[in-house]
């Protein structure tokens, strides 16, 4: 990477966060960011007073961001979470002969619900993707969501980042494709990012399930409060694996909708605020859900005695290195 793409990094990061979105430093060529797992965390710089995730220490203040540039050629990541943003990742389709790309499948979704879809903000990926941005619409807190929307689209909100143009990687370049100011998200695109799918398929039947009865409500609670209350350092994947297995077994005995389940597991992954964990908290989800799900637990009205959980070990955690801002 030659001084000129150097300085233009450095650009870019300054030009977001003239925006008011806060910005951090992504790896050079990648687009993790610089920065270490809460399971990992030193306790200095930064974190003195605990833990503090990506989103947390990402800044707008252009001192911080002109001496972080001037350093090494960081990608730039955006937190649009802090910034009242919304952004709708469309993925290129995945292999398969009927699976469209996310850019498709988003325009798909706008037909069925009436739309518009309408032109704001959009970014290319390098894999031919795209990040469309949208202003969240006021007191209106959104997450991040995971093949919500439809196939290939994810969202990146409140717990999520996106990769910002002008960052680059093997594989090509995060490009500016339309800068027309991000326009309030549509009502419609509200509507479906925060609605919850209602039925389950069992397969064994496929039997509806509108609500949680009391006993799996009380269980879901259970296994995602343990998540959520998991400390730091003390083996969150396997609370996490433990839960969704769990909860899985519940999916297969046909007494909880899996998307149900998906949703509160993901929120309470969600409510650790680690950031560069999440896709990989995410796979452990429906891992262990799956796995739970081929073994349904027996259930009987007199018997409210939790079966045997089998525990998964997710894959090992990346080596994150100390960030920019740490010291």
């Amino acid at each position: 990477m030659d001084s000129t793409m150097d300085a233009a990094l450095g650009r870019w990061a300054l030009e977001l966060a003239g925006r008011g979105w806060p910005v951090l430093p992504l790896r050079p060529g990648a687009k993790f960011p610089d920065w270490h797992r809460g399971d990992r965390c030193p306790g200095t710089g930064q974190c003195r007073g605990g833990h503090r995730t990506p989103e947390q220490i990402a800044t707008t203040d252009p001192d911080l961001i002109t001496a972080a540039w001037s350093r090494a050629p960081w990608n730039v990541g955006v937190f649009p979470g802090p910034a009242g943003l919304l952004i709708i990742d469309c993925d290129p389709a995945k292999p398969g002969p009927d699976e469209l790309d996310g850019w498709t499948a988003l325009q798909v979704l706008a037909e069925q619900r009436g739309g518009p879809l309408p032109d704001t903000f959009t970014v290319t990926t390098p894999r031919g993707g795209r990040h469309l941005y949208y202003r969240a619409p006021a007191g209106c807190a959104l997450r991040s969501t995971q093949g919500h929307l439809a196939a290939a689209v994810d969202t990146r909100g409140w717990g999520g980042y996106a990769v910002a143009p002008g960052s680059v990687r093997a594989d090509g370049a995060y490009e500016l494709l339309d800068d027309t100011d991000p326009v309030e998200l549509p009502g419609w695109l509200v509507q479906a990012n925060v609605e919850h799918c209602v039925t389950a398929g069992s397969g064994r039947g496929d039997r509806a399930v509108a609500v949680p009865g009391a006993f799996a409500a009380t269980a879901v609670r259970g296994e995602c409060g343990k998540v959520a209350a998991t400390p730091y350092k003390q083996g969150r994947n396997k609370a996490l694996s433990r839960a969704a297995y769990a909860l899985g077994q519940l999916v297969g005995a046909d007494v909880l909708a899996e998307d149900v389940a998906r949703t509160e597991l993901r929120a309470a992954v969600d409510s650790w605020g680690d950031v560069a964990s999440i896709a990989k908290d995410y796979a452990v989800i429906e891992t262990s859900l799956r796995a739970g799900r081929h073994n349904p637990r027996r259930i009987t009205p007199h018997s409210t005695r939790t079966a045997g959980t089998r525990r998964h070990s997710a894959a090992s955690p990346r080596k994150d290195t100390v960030a920019w801002t740490n010291g």
